[in-house]
């Protein structure tokens, strides 16, 4: 090689690396920080250190890769997963000669209904098994291809709405909406019953007061109680009625109105405990739903 290509090449090697060192710094920079990487690339073309083509190409992966960064990021920001659909009741299925068959009951809030039903249901001869699932308040029954039209009619003896598939395709079933102001009644009535009876008041004051307690929310549990022992049944409902209806019987007013009040309120506090209870669970759901799909697209 002659004296002055070689003076030439070893004025120029060592700037080769440098431009490539740069170059590599450049494009990790580009994959960390979009666009600012691309103006860093503009900047070294003004040192003179990258030729024209070099940097044709390194526009071109300016633009593959910010494609693939927009095409990246619109995935991530419109991947707004639908919720799923609600479950809904399956339809009837065979069983062998059988059917098996979900019933949504919505006035199915514990054991104690679970309870009743079990002996409305037990007895009858074309029910071959049955389960519970208290939480989503569906009960699930094997029995005869022709039984299922009795077995309707035996829930709704029971003072329950059976529903079948897809009859409530809305979401997280929850307890029907009640007003509040029967409630906040009885619990004025009740604590004026006490107040008169403390206060000496004339007999018939405590026992108006009392009654109007009872009657603002009590008939609903002399109802399912009454239920309960036309069935066999001394379950909670029962018990209590039997016990206000004695205190009524010993006129101790103020008593009969406070433990039909409380138990009122005892029930209310159990009912949202349990729908919280459902919400909640649908929600992990839907979480888990949503991470299994937002990990599968990435």
């Amino acid at each position: 090689m002659p004296q002055a290509n070689l003076a030439e090449a070893d004025r120029l090697e060592p700037v080769k690396p440098r431009a490539e060192g740069h170059e590599g710094h450049a494009h990790e920079h580009k994959h960390a920080h979009g666009h600012d990487a691309q103006c860093k690339g503009h900047g070294h073309d003004a040192h003179g250190h990258e030729d024209h083509g070099h940097s044709h190409t390194h526009g071109h992966k300016h633009d593959h890769d910010h494609g693939r960064a927009h095409d990246h990021a619109a995935s991530a920001c419109c991947s707004a997963v639908p919720a799923p659909s609600p479950i809904r009741l399956p339809q009837s299925e065979a069983v062998g000669n059988d059917l098996r068959t979900a019933i949504r009951i919505m006035q199915m809030d514990c054991p104690t209904e679970e309870a009743l039903i079990r002996k409305k249901l037990g007895h009858m001869p074309h029910v071959r098994s049955m389960d519970f699932n208290l939480m989503q308040r569906v009960l699930t029954v094997v029995h005869a291809p022709e039984a299922l039209d009795t077995i309707l009619a035996a829930l709704r003896s029971l003072d329950f709405s059976p529903e079948l598939a897809d009859a409530n395709p809305g979401a997280v079933p929850q307890s029907p909406p009640k007003p509040w102001w029967p409630l906040a009644l009885a619990a004025v009535a009740a604590a004026g019953s006490e107040a008169a009876g403390w206060l000496g008041a004339p007999a018939w004051l405590p026992a108006g007061l009392a009654i109007l307690a009872i009657a603002s929310r009590g008939l609903t549990t002399y109802r399912k109680g009454w239920l309960a022992i036309r069935n066999g049944n001394l379950n909670i409902n029962a018990l209590m009625s039997i016990a206000v209806t004695g205190a009524l019987l010993l006129r101790q007013w103020p008593e009969a109105a406070m433990v039909m009040v409380l138990f009122t309120v005892a029930e209310l506090i159990e009912a949202k405990s349990l729908d919280r209870a459902r919400n909640a669970i649908h929600n992990m759901l839907l979480l888990i739903h949503d991470f299994n799909k937002n990990l599968f697209i990435h």
